[in-house]
């Protein structure tokens, strides 16, 4: 092996090192998505419908950890592996695109390529890109904390950018999802669409 190859190999595993925590999440995100996936609309397949009910929505549930709270988590681990603030932004946003990428592939199963690629925009995209950049925010804030010492005054930790991120990203979901079950943005996101494919 060449001292090129080396290198580059050793490049390589640092960079999956300090994408760990995103790697994470987005495996998550895609074994329960293909867990509910396989097995939707099929309560045969368990003990009693009650079974599959409870399942099913327990995997729904645990599902939207990863896609909409784990930049708590993977912002401060990637942070403390040494990754870059742009990299941890990446991570954040890893799980949120995957969604978008899996929302795209199965609209494109009705629609056409472009159709199916602007559903990937939807506001449950919106709103998990939100929620990630609101629990990274958060996220921040702890790690800051803790490497500058639980007992440590506010002022050796505080950040005001984690404090904008956490209100920007609450304000991103509740508008995407939340504020009247989302209808102020999904109206809007209708009416592009039918500009740019109906007719």
């Amino acid at each position: 092996m060449s001292v090129t190859e080396a290198s580059a190999g050793a490049r390589t595993r640092h960079l999956l090192y300090l994408a760990a925590p995103a790697i994470v999440s987005v495996t998550t995100y895609l074994v329960l998505d293909l867990v509910l996936a396989a097995r939707a609309g099929q309560p045969e397949a368990f003990w009693s419908v009650e079974g599959y009910r409870l399942t099913m929505n327990l995997a729904v549930l645990l599902r939207m950890g990863p896609l909409f709270f784990s930049g708590i988590l993977v912002w401060p681990a990637m942070r403390a592996r040494g990754a870059p603030w742009w990299g941890c932004a990446l991570g954040i946003l890893a799980t949120p695109l995957a969604f978008a990428v899996v929302s795209g592939i199965r609209a494109a199963a009705f629609f056409p390529p472009l159709e199916a690629a602007y559903y990937a925009t939807n506001p449950v995209v919106v709103g998990a890109l939100g929620a990630q950049v609101a629990t990274a925010g958060i996220g921040a804030l702890v790690w800051r904390w803790h490497r500058a010492g639980w007992r440590s005054p506010p002022r050796g930790w505080w950040s005001w950018g984690a404090v904008i991120a956490i209100v920007a990203g609450l304000l991103t979901t509740f508008v995407a999802v939340q504020w009247d079950g989302g209808q102020h943005l999904f109206y809007p996101w209708i009416l592009v669409y039918r500009s740019l494919f109906a007719g």
